[in-house]
């Protein structure tokens, strides 16, 4: 097949403490509670944030998790990338520091 195998783990250095991962390919199911449980063995998750459409407000199937510590990320990408969580094999990115708009 001509595509290109998909990853699932950061493509990327990490950015220097950094403790938000990217998290993509999640199945619609997914709720706070859910990802929690899913990062429970690499760690606590302090923060989440779901994207969804601007237009019609569905949910993206990607979103944000933010752990307490930069140990807790690392283990995550280790432990936790390209698991599956109801039924989708999860995809994790570092989420770097957003870009500063210059206009």
């Amino acid at each position: 097949t001509g595509k290109p195998q998909r990853t699932y783990k950061p493509q990327n250095p990490k950015p220097e403490g950094c403790v938000e991962l990217f998290v993509g390919n999640l199945p619609w199911s997914i709720t706070d509670e859910k990802i929690a449980a899913f990062f429970e063995p690499a760690g606590t998750v302090t923060n989440t944030r779901w994207l969804n459409d601007r237009e019609s407000g569905e949910f993206k199937g990607v979103g944000f998790v933010t752990l307490e510590t930069t140990e807790q990320v690392d283990k995550a990408v280790a432990q936790l990338a390209g698991e599956y969580l109801d039924g989708r094999q999860v995809r994790l990115d570092y989420a770097g520091k957003k870009k500063e708009k210059s206009w």
